[in-house]
């Protein structure tokens, strides 16, 4: 059977723009990608085998929570 493991991103993105203000996966904050653009922090996982499966976007605070998945290596 298909055993999945799963990656937690929250990004939090200043107003108008692709810059984020702050990254945190699985709960840990990710410094290196701090200023950086979402767009390429994607695609970056997207390389690590890494798929989109589901996106939460709170417009009040503009955060967004991201889940990805891939199949796990036994």
């Amino acid at each position: 059977m298909q055993k999945w493991e799963y990656l937690f991103v929250d990004a939090n993105m200043y107003p108008f723009g692709n810059k984020l203000i702050s990254l945190y996966v699985n709960g840990e904050e990710q410094r290196d990608w701090k200023q950086g653009s979402l767009h390429l922090f994607v695609n970056h996982l997207g390389e690590e085998g890494w798929e989109l499966v589901a996106l939460d976007h709170d417009s009040k605070y503009d955060q967004n929570c991201l889940i990805f998945k891939r199949p796990k290596v036994i």
